[in-house]
């Protein structure tokens, strides 16, 4: 090595990131479910509204057509709520495992239980208006 060629650089080497997880399956799941059961709240929500509506249009079958709608939106929150506690379990399952990636476990766990939460807050309100009357 000469006095007027560059410096040469040592070459340091490192490792491949052994962090490289896969996601986990209970995670992609448990948000998948959240997604679905989101979606699903929405469209219970739009379809019973948009039959309630219809019924307030002045016809005779008020309370009828009123209390099948309300049947309807009542069933599908119980159906979807369940489902969202199971969305939860698989979540909370998710975070567990060794190894893996939690991003979709902990978003979807996260959704879960934050639907959870306002469904109790909602039968809870609903408890508390009906022994107020």
């Amino acid at each position: 090595m000469d006095d007027y060629s560059p410096p040469q650089e040592e070459q340091v080497l490192y490792e491949e990131n052994p962090r490289d997880f896969k996601h986990s399956g209970p995670g992609i799941a448990s948000f998948v479910i959240a997604l679905i059961t989101l979606a699903g709240y929405i469209i219970a929500f739009v379809v019973v509204g948009a039959n309630v509506s219809s019924v307030t249009g002045g016809s005779d079958s008020f309370i009828t057509n009123s209390a099948e709608s309300i049947f309807y939106l009542g069933m599908s929150v119980l159906v979807l709520a369940a489902v969202n506690v199971i969305g939860a379990v698989i979540g909370i399952i998710g975070l567990t495992l060794r190894k893996r990636r939690r991003v979709l476990a902990v978003i979807g766990t996260i959704i879960n239980g934050v639907i959870l939460l306002l469904f109790m807050l909602m039968i809870a309100t609903v408890l508390v208006n009906a022994g107020s009357a």
